[in-house]
């Protein structure tokens, strides 16, 4: 059997099993349900012997596969030897017709990630639209375009000097697979820098003497490259294992196969599905997020009790509502606005999104119940906001009354000022942040340590048994080892630069201490990401470290958390695209010179897009609770961690209602999987549970994702993973993989740019907004809005 598609949505855990053919391709199903052990072919494919396998190895590996007539995913190297096939078709990555297209969907990218970020609703621009848009347009660009073979014929006289330039320009009439899958990863490559420039934002918007542009493109290339010069040190151990799946890649392979390898007429069949819900969903999004608002939070609760007394109704908009952001928990709401649903639910496995469900019920019963036991005063200051507060008026904290013009404390204003409070939920969310980081440490290093050290001992003997890196290894030459070396000396000079000269408030010292925790988080964050596909936001634990090396700067709190944290994000990013690559038979070489450029680009771009929404919609932003279009939370959260961890020694302490609890939540998160490891070294299952596909650092990690914005999306979420990877998987396997992820990607691509269109045409990206008038389905304000009838005006 030649396997040349991904089996789609495969469970994120070592062990799982599936369900009879229900994950197979389509075109694979007939020959699983009739294979046995005489259909082993006689002559071994090349790969084959590239593994070396003998007979009784190869009938043994066929053996598991069918036994019993089901597919057996047991781990990484189920995935690498029965999911992603080997083949390399030879065609060429790096083209101008690859590069133009990848720069244009950068410089596409980079904006509407950027604009996303100031959504009230947090969401990315969706890799697998990006892959199916250039798709389209590399074959558009084959197919308009003349070739070297059209030239040659019309103009033989001129073929000899013309001939070459226009094969430069369009190679041929097939668009390839990895020049495809080049002009992709350059596209998505270009939003890793999208939160690192937040840094110059919360500067811009709550500073005096921001640093300037140079300094700060400086800056976020700086921690781009570090962090790919990381992931080159540890190329090793976290991309050439099997075990290192990165799960998230796997819907990418897929599509791209099936794009480019489909000869039984399917590929036009799923374009054409690509294209109808592509224009379904442009057309959908107007009336969602402008004309009709009120579908992005219908609930039922809300408006059973649009005429009870104030006080009922604002404790049922506090549990139910949530379509404006800050405005509920959002309970049971129904969001149709798919720009905040996203793809994304289509693709994750069933068992990851599981432990995010549980973390979702903690989430919901730990925001209300703080809020309403009145933990911290809480009370006294909004439901859900992560701006800081005057502890005396409750009103937003004035931070410029106790930060000098260099942006240092004041000791004497802060003691007239008073101490700045946070809302309970943001409490809660910083306290499970800092557990999920604990949790994160302890949970790798117990369950997955013998894993680690088995992949670090096959590098150093060069015993790596992955297909893929064989034929990697076997047909490109790698990346030497000083690039990466000359990637992180470039990247520490040019962020050593930036601290020197720019307005950061840090020592060069400090931000050696930075990199070094960087350094230490970030590969406990790539192998959870490699192996279970979800990560873990370290941000907390930088904040916390820099308030202890430089007290009293929040500036210098922020750009310390960039270049510690960041890095770790970063890094993460670059090496499921590496992973990527591997899967696709890419050279390496390729891959680091087109992840260096798109990296340097996006920086650019998304700081240029970052500096006019901050610009043009500045007191919005600055504004606590935001509105349904534009909202800073994540800037004031960026911003309030910063203020707060600079006064550490004054505001986390357990007098006065201090905030001491959080930095403890890192002993308490560590502790949690040691108790989790104990139970599933003396019980395989609890009830229906399998201990081991318990991930507690996921599970905190999203106990507090109700903490702030708008969280009417959450059961349109739950919806949606539940038809696809539940119903559609299991009981119409054959619809869900043609067409599962072409669907998603679909409806994320029309949705997605007519908001891109929407954010300039009427809403104000470009400077004057334009308001659709009020209607039962548009109101004013949030107290009439419809979607959560229980408003509290």
């Amino acid at each position: 059997m030649n396997q040349t598609e991904v089996v789609p949505a495969l469970p994120s855990q070592p062990g799982a099993e599936l369900p009879p053919h229900a994950h197979a391709p389509p075109d694979l199903q007939d020959e699983l349900r009739e294979a046995s052990l005489e259909d082993i072919p006689d002559d071994k494919s090349d790969n084959d012997k590239d593994l070396k396998l003998d007979e009784a190895e190869l009938r043994a590996q066929y053996e598991r596969e069918l036994q019993n007539g089901q597919v057996v995913i047991r781990d990484g190297n189920d995935v690498a030897r029965y999911v992603v096939s080997t083949q390399d078709d030879g065609d060429p990555a790096l083209t101008f017709r690859s590069f133009v297209i990848g720069s244009g969907l950068t410089a596409l990218a980079a904006c509407i990630n950027q604009i996303y970020f100031y959504k009230p609703v947090s969401v990315s621009f969706d890799s697998i639209f990006l892959v199916l848009i250039a798709y389209i347009l590399g074959n558009a660009w084959a197919l308009a375009l003349p070739t070297r073979s059209s030239i040659e014929k019309r103009l033989p006289s001129q073929a000899s000097w013309l001939g070459p330039i226009v094969h430069f320009i369009n190679p041929g009439r097939t668009f390839g697979l990895k020049e495809h899958a080049i002009a992709s990863i350059m596209s998505t490559s270009s939003g890793n820098g999208a939160e690192a420039v937040q840094v110059f934002a919360a500067e811009k918007l709550y500073y005096a003497n921001p640093s300037g542009k140079a300094v700060a493109i400086l800056t976020v290339f700086s921690a781009s490259i570090l962090g790919y010069g990381l992931v080159g040190l540890m190329r090793s151990i976290i991309i050439h294992p099997s075990q290192m799946v990165w799960w998230k890649s796997l819907p990418m392979v897929s599509i791209y196969q099936t794009l480019h390898r489909d000869t039984k007429g399917m590929n036009k069949r799923r374009v054409k599905m690509f294209a109808w819900t592509s224009i379904g969903a442009f057309i959908w999004e107007p009336f969602a997020s402008y004309i009709w608002p009120w579908v992005n939070g219908i609930s039922i609760p809300c408006l059973a009790s649009m005429h009870a007394p104030t006080k009922p109704r604002t404790i049922i908009k506090n549990i139910f509502g949530g379509a404006n952001s800050n405005e509920g928990q959002g309970i049971l709401s129904i969001s149709l606005d798919w720009q905040y649903v996203t793809s994304k639910y289509m693709a994750l496995p069933l068992i990851q999104q599981a432990n995010t469900w549980v973390g979702l019920v903690i989430s919901y019963f730990m925001c209300l119940v703080l809020y309403y036991g009145n933990a911290w005063n809480a009370k006294h200051l909004n439901f859900m906001s992560t701006s800081l507060f005057n502890e005396k008026t409750g009103k937003a904290y004035n931070q410029s009354a106790v930060f000098d013009h260099n942006n240092r404390l004041i000791v004497g204003a802060l003691e007239k000022q008073g101490l700045p409070r946070l809302t309970a939920t943001n409490i809660w969310y910083n306290l499970v942040a800092m557990m999920a980081i604990g949790a994160l440490i302890t949970h790798i290093s117990l369950f997955y340590g013998k894993q680690i050290v088995k992949s670090v001992k096959e590098a150093r003997e060069g015993s790596e048994t992955d297909p893929h890196y064989i034929v990697m290894k076997k047909n490109y030459r790698q990346v030497p080892l000083w690039w990466y070396v000359a990637v992180l000396a470039i990247g520490f000079t040019m962020g050593m630069i930036a601290v020197c000269i720019g307005h950061t408030g840090m020592t060069w010292w400090s931000y050696l201490v930075a990199l070094g925790l960087g350094f230490v988080i970030t590969p406990f964050s790539l192998i959870l990401y490699g192996l279970l596909g979800t990560s873990v936001a370290t941000n907390n634990i930088s904040k916390m470290l820099a308030g202890a090396v430089l007290p009293g700067r929040p500036v210098a709190n922020l750009y310390f958390s960039m270049f510690s944290h960041e890095v770790t994000v970063l890094a993460v990013f670059l090496a499921e695209d590496l992973k990527l690559s591997q899967y696709l038979k890419i050279s390496y070489r390729t891959m680091f010179i087109c992840q260096t450029y798109s990296s340097l680009l996006g920086a650019v771009l998304n700081y240029v897009m970052m500096d006019t929404i901050t610009t043009h919609k500045r007191d919005i932003l600055l504004d606590p609770t935001g509105s349904q279009i534009w909202s800073g939370v994540g800037v004031q959260s960026l911003n309030s961690n910063a203020v707060t961890w600079s006064l550490a020694k004054y505001v986390y302490t357990f007098n006065n209602d201090g905030y001491g609890i959080i930095p403890l939540g890192l002993l308490i998160g560590a502790c949690i999987p040691v108790i989790h490891w104990l139970i599933s070294r003396k019980y395989e299952k609890i009830g229906p549970i399998t201990v081991s596909k318990v991930v507690t650092p996921v599970i905190l990690v999203s106990s507090a994702v109700t903490y702030a914005g708008s969280t009417s999306v959450q059961t349109s979420r739950i919806l949606t993973g539940l038809f696809s990877q539940w119903y559609m998987r299991l009981r119409n396997p054959a619809w869900f993989g043609r067409y599962n992820y072409i669907v998603g990607g679909g409806l994320d691509a029309g949705a997605k740019v007519m908001m891109f269109i929407l954010t300039f045409a009427v809403n104000g990206g470009g400077g004057s907004e334009v308001e659709f008038p009020t209607w039962w389905g548009n109101p004013k304000t949030s107290s009439k809005q419809y979607a959560d009838y229980c408003g509290t005006g």
